[in-house]
C-alpha cells in the first residue's frame, strides 16, 4: 500500500496552458461532454434511438479525452456526471495509454478508484463485466477488480447477493486457469497447503484485502461454488435456506426468491418478502412498495432518505403524501444552501407537454426532474411565478399532468411582464405548437431592448445525438439530471461565456476530488 506524497501537486487548469487551437475547441467540446456527461444514459427515449444515444455520448467522451487527457480527468471526476457516463470513463482512462499530462499518473488513478467506489454495487460490476467483454485486461484493470471486491466490507452480502457476476469478474481478472488453480487451493485446509500454494494465495488474493484474510477466502470459496466447511453468518444460511425456508431471513429479497422458486415452490413471494424485507436496500425500498402494498406487507418506507426526483416518480406512481412533501421541501433548502444562486424576483416556466413523460422504462422521469428543479428555483428567489405551458399556475410541491403539444411563446410574454431577473424554461427543447414561436418571441423581445436572462433547463437529452436542443439560439440551454449536479451545469453556462473563469471554477470543484494526498492507494502488481 502507497500513499501519495504531498509534492506530487495536481494541476490547477487555466486557459494560459491551453494553445489556440485547444481555446479554440474547449468550450465547445467540454459544454458537449457535459451534456452527455449529465444525463446521456445509452437507452432510448422520446426522440432518439438507444444506437443515436449510445454514438452521442461515445463522441464527446472521445473528443475531450483527445483535446486533453487532464481535462477529461477532472470533468468526470465532478458531482453530476452519472453513473452510465463514470462507468465509460473508467474504461477510457484504463485502456488508453498515458502520453504527456500534467496529473500525476498516481492523481488519475485515485480518480478511477473514487469513481468506481461511487457507483452503486450492481454498476460496478456491470462496469467489470463490460471490462470483460471489451477484452481489456491490463495489470492496472486487473489490479483495480481485485482491490475493489477483494477490500469490500460488504463481500459477503455480495457473494450471497451478485454471486455470478463476482465469478465473471475474479475470473477475468485472475484467468480462467489461475481461477481453477486457486478453487483448488482453497478447497485445502490451511494447514494442508504447501509452501508455494500458500504464496499463490497472498499473490492472488488475500494482499489485496485489509481484512480477515480467512473470511475473504471464505467468500471467494463460496462465488466458485464450494459450500462446504463454511462459517459465515450469510453464507450458512444460503447454503442451510435451501432445505430450511426460515433461515433465508439474512440474505437478499432477490436471493431468497431465487431459492424459494427453486426448492420451496410451495412459498410465495409476498412470504419472502417478509421474511427479507430487513435486507432491502434504499433503492430496493422504494421500488418495491407498491408490490409490497398488494401482498399486504408493511415494508418501512423514509422519503429523507430519497432526492427529490425519485420522489417525485414515486408520488406520480403512489400519490402525493405529507411525509413525501416534507422531505422534498428539506432537500430543495439543503441543495439551495449550496448554490451561489440568490434572486428576488425569477419567472419558471415548465413545459407540460407529453414528450416531458418519457419512455415507458423511464416513466414521468423527464417531468418529475423539472418538478425537483422547480422547488429548488423557488427556494432560491423571494418571489417567484411558476406556469405551465398550458398556461397553469404551479406551486411547490405540487405534481403537473402532462399532455399535447409544447407551446411556450405565450407564457414567457406573461412571465416577462412581472419584471423578473431571469426566467428558467423547464424543457426537453421541443416546441412543436407551432414550431420556432419561441424563437421569433425571443428575437422580438431582444429588438425591444428587454435583456431579462432566459435559461433552458432539459430535464432529458432530448436530441442525444446533437446535444441539448434550444429553443432558441438566444436562450443558454443546459441539461440536468440531478437537483445537487446543477453546479456542473453551470460550468457548462460559464465556458460558453466565459473560458478563463469558466476553466477556474471547474478546476475549483474537482481540486477535492483529485487532491487527496492521504487517499491510501494500493499500487502492487496484479500479475
Amino acid at each position: 500500500m502507497q500513499t501519495l506524497s504531498t509534492n506530487q501537486r495536481p494541476l490547477v487548469f487555466s486557459a494560459s496552458q491551453l494553445s489556440n487551437q485547444q481555446r479554440a475547441l474547449v468550450p465547445n467540446t467540454v459544454c458537449d461532454f457535459i451534456d452527455a456527461a449529465m444525463v446521456g444514459t445509452g437507452r432510448g427515449t422520446f426522440y432518439n434511438s438507444k444506437e443515436e444515444q449510445r454514438a452521442f455520448v461515445e463522441t464527446a467522451h472521445q473528443n475531450l479525452m483527445s483535446l486533453d487527457r487532464d481535462l477529461y480527468a477532472m470533468v468526470v471526476s465532478l458531482p453530476g456526471v452519472n453513473d452510465f457516463n463514470r462507468q465509460m470513463a473508467v474504461i477510457n482512462l484504463l485502456s488508453n495509454k498515458r502520453a504527456e499530462c500534467q496529473l500525476k499518473a498516481d492523481y488519475e488513478q485515485a480518480v478511477v478508484s473514487r469513481i468506481v467506489r461511487s457507483l452503486p454495487t450492481q454498476r460496478m460490476l456491470k462496469l467489470f463485466i463490460m471490462v470483460r467483454k471489451a477484452k481489456l485486461n491490463s495489470g492496472a484493470i486487473k489490479r483495480l477488480i481485485l482491490t475493489e471486491l477483494l477490500d469490500a466490507e460488504r463481500l459477503e452480502f455480495w457473494a450471497v447477493k451478485y454471486r455470478t457476476k463476482l465469478r465473471v469478474a475474479l475470473t477475468h481478472a485472475w484467468g480462467q486457469r489461475m481461477t481453477s488453480i486457486l478453487a483448488g487451493i482453497l478447497s485445502k485446509p490451511t494447514v494442508a497447503r504447501t509452501t508455494r500454494e500458500a504464496a499463490i494465495v497472498h499473490k492472488k488474493l488475500t494482499r489485496f484485502t485489509s481484512g480477515n484474510p480467512s473470511a475473504v477466502e471464505q467468500c471467494v470459496r463460496f462465488i466458485m461454488g464450494q459450500e462446504t466447511g463454511l462459517t459465515l453468518t450469510r453464507l450458512v444460511d444460503y447454503r442451510d435456506a435451501k432445505i430450511k425456508f426460515e433461515r433465508g431471513a439474512s440474505l437478499p429479497v432477490e436471493t431468497m426468491e431465487g431459492i424459494r422458486s427453486r426448492y420451496h415452490a410451495d412459498r410465495t413471494s409476498a412470504e419472502v418478502l417478509e421474511l427479507s424485507k430487513k435486507q432491502l436496500t434504499v433503492g430496493q425500498t422504494i421500488a418495491i412498495q407498491r408490490t409490497a402494498k398488494a401482498a399486504n406487507v408493511k415494508v418501512d418506507f423514509d422519503p429523507t432518505r430519497y432526492d427529490s426526483v425519485k420522489l417525485y416518480v414515486h408520488a406520480y406512481e403512489t400519490g402525493m403524501t405529507e411525509p413525501i412533501l416534507n422531505a422534498l421541501r428539506g432537500n430543495a433548502k439543503r441543495v439551495a444552501k449550496q448554490l451561489p444562486l440568490r434572486y428576488e424576483r425569477i419567472g419558471v416556466l415548465i413545459d407540460a407537454s407529453q414528450s416531458m413523460f418519457g419512455v415507458a422504462s423511464q416513466a414521468n422521469r423527464p417531468i418529475a426532474t423539472s418538478l425537483a428543479m422547480r422547488d429548488l428555483l423557488i427556494e432560491v428567489s423571494e418571489q417567484s411565478t411558476v406556469v405551465t405551458s398550458h398556461g397553469q399556475r404551479s406551486d411547490f410541491g405540487q405534481l403537473i399532468q402532462v399532455s399535447g403539444d409544447t407551446s411556450m411563446s405565450i407564457e414567457l410574454v406573461r412571465l416577462l411582464k412581472d419584471d423578473p431577473e431571469a426566467i428558467f424554461v423547464l424543457t426537453d427543447g421541443y416546441e412543436n405548437a407551432p414550431s420556432g414561436r419561441f424563437s421569433q418571441t425571443m428575437a422580438a423581445i431582444a429588438r425591444m431592448g428587454i435583456d431579462t436572462p432566459v435559461i433552458q433547463m432539459s430535464p432529458v437529452l432530448a436530441a442525444e445525438s446533437k446535444g441539448v436542443r434550444s429553443l432558441s439560439p438566444a436562450v443558454a440551454a443546459m441539461p440536468v439530471s440531478r437537483t445537487d449536479a446543477l453546479g456542473l451545469g453551470l460550468v457548462k453556462v460559464l465556458l460558453a461565456t466565459d473560458l478563463d473563469r469558466g476553466l477556474k471554477t471547474l478546476s475549483a470543484m474537482s481540486q477535492p476530488r483529485i487532491e487527496q494526498p492521504s487517499m491510501p492507494l494500493k499500487l502492487a502488481s496484479a500479475n
